[in-house]
């Protein structure tokens, strides 16, 4: 074989490895929305609502932590839940539950997910912040815009057995759902 044809059999064999290689990558990317499509099939009225159910919630909350660390931002997470005069969290009212997502859909950006943590009983919200000087003014402007337009459809008293809590990932653990 002369020296031309060993050349052009290196450059296939170069390029043929290539395609393989981008194969493998897509069918790992098929793969892996695979199981998030799996976990997202179920959405609440995804048009509509823009409100993913708890597993979808759930998979997109475990997944936030990883994806922060590696573009160095941070995360945080709301929730909303209803509590009984004992303060143990209750199931939440079907109305209350849609004023509380419709709430959440006006005042957070189109970044964040929102979604039921517990299903009927806790809706959160997946919170991605990009700077730690930012993650205080989640605390002190977005709790009580969201308050504020809850109260204004609900009233002060029914708002009185609804709590707003913002906190990290690790955190979650200490959730009590009843």
């Amino acid at each position: 074989m002369c020296a031309v044809s060993r050349g052009w059999g290196r450059i296939f064999s170069f390029k043929l490895f290539r395609v393989g290689a981008k194969l493998s990558t897509v069918c790992i990317n098929m793969f892996s929305a695979g199981r998030l499509t799996e976990a997202m099939k179920g959405l609440a009225n995804p048009s509509q609502s823009g409100v993913f159910n708890q597993e979808a919630f759930r998979y997109l909350l475990d997944s936030e932590p990883k994806r922060s660390e590696r573009s160095s931002h941070f995360c945080q997470i709301l929730l909303v839940y209803w509590t009984d005069v004992q303060g143990r969290i209750g199931r939440m009212d079907s109305d209350v539950a849609k004023i509380v997502m419709a709430a959440l859909s006006r005042s957070l950006r189109d970044t964040d997910y929102i979604g039921w943590y517990h299903e009927g009983r806790i809706v959160g919200a997946v919170l991605t912040v990009l700077a730690q000087e930012s993650m205080a003014q989640v605390s002190t402007h977005l709790q009580p815009r969201v308050l504020e337009i809850i109260r204004a459809e609900l009233g002060v008293e029914k708002t009185s057995h609804l709590q707003i809590r913002v906190c990290q990932h690790h955190e979650l653990e200490s959730i009590e759902t009843g």
